[in-house]
């Protein structure tokens, strides 16, 4: 990370990866009362080895309390970022002939009209989609498996899903148009889904949608559902969410006074036991072990 300062009037955020990676940058700004304010949202995009990249830019002017807005320094007169990479495999490259929202429309297009269709796929209940054994095999290894061995659905070229009709749509939407529009109304059940199917594109953007719903009220079933469906990232954000400056008020919640894994409060212990928190939580949640 580099933070270059000019004429003191302005901060500007750069940083650089020691590898080509494909990632998302939020960078958050900790305001007063345990708020937050994301300031600059950069979506996923190919980050060269060694090269600095432009992050986002902090106006003297934004720090200042002015005609009510809230102000970025906190009561101690310190300036708290948090900075956010997300990193995925699922690498994309842009085409340079074929326009990307034409090839969407297309693959849209062939889900909807399920022209040359070889296979069908029931929802919970029994609703049927005509889709293609090409396109589901190369998004999901889980759908491939039932194609590569001698299963019922390879022999009757029906696949049987846990999940009802609209989340199901919502599922086969983004693997054939890497979309999911319904991603911040329905973030638990794709997140199940994605992790049922192994998407780890849809997987992302539904860590994305819940961390950005996670409150002191929720936290704990936040996390339960990120440890639940092995999502690591959510895990790691909220955990983080905890530890900084949310634990004493999260274990007066009702989501604490319900938890049964030992294993997830001895999680929450050791990651906010790294840092220097009130004795009184650490105390208590020792008890608990």
């Amino acid at each position: 990370m580099q933070l270059l300062g000019r004429s003191n009037e302005l901060i500007e955020i750069y940083y650089m990866s020691p590898i080509p990676v494909f990632l998302k940058s939020i960078v958050t700004v900790c305001l007063q009362r345990f708020e937050e304010r994301s300031i600059a949202i950069k979506d996923y995009h190919t980050v060269q080895a060694n090269k600095w990249q432009y992050l986002a830019t902090l106006y003297k002017h934004d720090l200042a309390n002015y005609d009510g807005r809230d102000k970025f320094l906190l009561n101690n007169g310190k300036l708290q970022l948090k900075l956010q990479f997300m990193v995925t495999n699922d690498v994309k490259v842009e085409g340079v002939n074929i326009p990307e929202t034409q090839l969407s429309n297309d693959f849209e297009k062939l889900l909807n009209d399920s022209l040359f269709s070889d296979v069908v796929m029931k929802s919970a209940e029994g609703f049927e989609y005509k889709v293609h054994k090409a396109v589901l095999a190369s998004r999901s290894q889980v759908l491939k498996a039932h194609f590569d061995h001698n299963t019922t659905e390879c022999l009757t070229n029906i696949i049987e899903s846990p999940f009802e009709t609209d989340s199901l749509r919502e599922v086969l939407t983004f693997i054939y148009i890497d979309k999911a529009p319904r991603v911040d109304e329905i973030p638990e059940i794709l997140l199940a889904a994605a992790d049922y199917y192994q998407l780890s594109g849809l997987k992302s953007l539904c860590e994305e949608a819940l961390y950005k719903k996670v409150t002191v009220e929720n936290a704990i079933e936040t996390l339960q559902l990120a440890d639940l469906h092995s999502a690591k990232t959510l895990k790691e954000l909220t955990l983080e969410f905890i530890k900084d400056g949310q634990a004493k008020l999260i274990t007066k919640t009702e989501g604490w006074a319900k938890i049964k894994s030992v294993e997830l409060i001895k999680s929450i212990y050791e990651y906010i036991m790294t840092d220097d928190v009130e004795a009184d939580i650490k105390q208590s949640m020792a008890q608990i072990l």
